[in-house]
């Protein structure tokens, strides 16, 4: 099975998942056809699947195949892949039928033994002149924040058993989980495949101000974990630090920017109309993304972010559909793994727009006053629609493709 079929089995998950955001966006209607299980096990494998199934197996095939020796995938790779998917499906299963449960809680503990397994595995099997690469640092650290935010999981049972799922320490597992994975993992995951495509073209990084770019991104990473802890305790010291990481995040990744600005600039013009539009989207969406955790550390904005659910969602699913999801579809379109049609594009990003717009409007009619809109929920089920129709337009596409890597 070569790294491409694993990339859309990856997109597979990410239909599923599209799925059941339909599904949990319709039933808050007057349409709800009533779904034979508890809504919330519901959400647990949307959440799940879209971060485990689509996103960590999406990166995690473009990983292997920028860094690992072809030589490894057969007897090593392989291996790995299917204990995921085992895993995968067994979450998949599981989520729905009982939520936080034996089984569920069973291959959730054995996805994270299998994702150690695949960080030892990067690590062994890298190709050695990879190793000494600007895209391998970044990789290697954004694993390695990938295995931190398992912390949160594995505190989760201890938690449970002797606070219960009402403390405060429940949700910052969870906050400290989903921090980690955000805006560690995934970020530094994108940065460094970025990096290697710039590499790979054999286009130059500036050395000085990539080595000022790294402890600073670390020290934003950590610091701006307590803007999630900001709903818990108002104390000066949380919003210094949460600031604080703030700071060394723009500055880190303006240092970033100048390492590889005169790389990327020539790696953009040789790319198509296309490819253009959305390196220019994905800038966009980050640079929001990056507002918009700034302003939580400020004492305004961190109340309405901790008194309004609709704010939170709205942010998750601006960074997870607007630039985690669209960055691995670029990526697998650049190496040619998927063909992205005008059409699927456009089906995308108008359901990305129109669920942005109701979920951040739904917010503003709580905290502004705004009138609120008929048939609200409706709208945004027919938005996560569109998601399942672009989709299905990219795996119907590609399934008939017979484009190799």
């Amino acid at each position: 099975m070569k790294l491409r079929a694993h990339f859309i089995v990856a997109l597979i998950y990410f239909l599923l998942v599209a799925v059941l955001g339909f599904v949990l966006r319709l039933e808050a209607t007057s349409w709800g056809f009533g779904i034979p299980t508890d809504y919330r096990h519901v959400v647990h494998a949307h959440s799940h699947i879209g971060l485990l199934g689509w996103v960590y197996l999406g990166f995690s095939s473009i990983i292997v195949y920028a860094f690992v020796d072809k030589t490894k995938l057969k007897n090593h790779y392989s291996k790995i892949f299917w204990a995921t998917q085992i895993c995968l499906l067994g979450m998949l299963i599981s989520f729905p039928l009982q939520g936080y449960a034996l089984f569920s809680i069973i291959f959730s503990t054995l996805f994270l033994l299998v994702s150690y397994v695949f960080f030892g595995f990067i690590l062994k099997h890298t190709q050695a002149q990879l190793k000494s690469k600007k895209s391998f640092i970044l990789i290697k650290h954004s694993l390695f924040y990938m295995a931190i935010s398992s912390i949160g999981p594995w505190a989760l049972g201890g938690i449970m058993s002797t606070l219960g799922n009402t403390s405060v320490w429940y949700k910052l597992a969870i906050y400290f989980y989903l921090h980690f994975q955000y805006n560690a993992w995934f970020v530094l995951a994108a940065l460094g495949v970025l990096v290697f495509l710039l590499e790979q073209s054999k286009l130059k990084i500036n050395d000085f101000a990539f080595k000022i770019f790294v402890p600073l991104i670390h020290i934003g990473i950590i610091s701006s974990f307590f803007l999630s802890c900001l709903w818990a305790n108002s104390h000066w010291s949380l919003f210094l630090l949460s600031n604080l990481g703030s700071v060394a995040l723009w500055i880190g990744l303006y240092y970033f920017w100048l390492s590889i600005k005169d790389a990327f600039l020539v790696f953009y013009s040789k790319l198509k109309t296309k490819s253009k539009f959305l390196l220019k989207f994905l800038v966009f969406c980050f640079l929001i993304k990056l507002l918009l955790q700034s302003l939580s550390g400020i004492p305004y904005f961190a109340k309405i972010a901790s008194n309004n659910i609709d704010v939170v969602i709205g942010y998750l699913h601006w960074f997870f559909l607007g630039f985690v999801s669209v960055f691995l579809l670029f990526l697998a379109s650049y190496l040619k793994w998927i063909k992205l049609t005008n059409f699927s594009v456009i089906v995308y990003l108008l359901a990305f727009i129109s669920t942005e717009f109701f979920i951040f409007y739904r917010a503003n009619s709580v905290m502004l006053q705004w009138p609120f809109i008929d048939h609200l929920n409706l709208y945004l089920a027919i938005g996560s629609f569109l998601f399942v129709l672009a989709i299905s337009t990219i795996l119907i596409e590609n399934l008939k493709s017979k484009s190799k890597v």
